[in-house]
């Protein structure tokens, strides 16, 4: 393994490798030689295309969640799986996109109008987000809708849902009149 003779921290980078990406270096017999973090990080952008290329010691592009460091105070919507739409401030974030939102609101859309209900710090599974995104906030108070009272939205939202319910039951009846049948959604798989 090389190591940089002048460093004086363990963490301190390593003197780049004279070989070419993704060459190891062959002991006797054959048998492969560890290259080094440099050789490390140079075989990872020979096999990403470039992508993760490491230049003047900052890192162009990070996979996965680790994208999303740089969005860190900033304030995101979040859709999540059963279909809630969250708005806060996303705090902190893990490998498995686990989401810590702080100042968060549930906002509730019927139609035109939309209502929001204080959360505050709300703590997200990864596996529930189906949607992350950044909110512009020059852009956020031009919307075309109506922000009204919670107990309104509610209240609109409670009619809205037993209207639905009416029309599949009504929907249900004329198949099973036709001899076909829906299957109920608790009998349908998640995924």
């Amino acid at each position: 393994m090389r190591t940089n003779p002048s460093a004086a921290s363990p963490l301190a980078p390593l003197a780049p490798s004279p070989r070419p990406a993704g060459a190891c270096a062959s002991g006797p017999g054959g048998e492969r030689t560890g290259g080094g973090a440099a050789a490390s990080r140079a075989d990872a952008a020979a096999v990403g295309g470039g992508a993760s290329a490491v230049s003047g010691g900052k890192m162009n592009y990070m996979p996965g969640t680790a994208s999303l460091i740089q969005d860190i105070d900033k304030k995101h919507l979040v859709l999540l799986r059963d279909g809630r739409t969250l708005i806060g401030y996303l705090r902190s974030i893990d490998q498995f996109a686990n989401l810590v939102l702080h100042q968060t609101v549930e906002r509730i859309h019927v139609g035109k109008r939309y209502g929001d209900i204080p959360r505050g710090i709300f703590v997200v599974r990864g596996e529930n987000v189906v949607l992350l995104g950044e909110i512009d906030l020059e852009k956020e108070s031009d919307t075309p809708l109506q922000q009204v009272s919670i107990e309104e939205i509610l209240e609109v939202q409670r009619v809205e849902q037993q209207a639905k319910q009416e029309s599949e039951k009504l929907k249900a009846q004329a198949l099973k009149e036709r001899g076909l049948s829906i299957p109920r959604a608790d009998t349908l798989d998640e995924y």
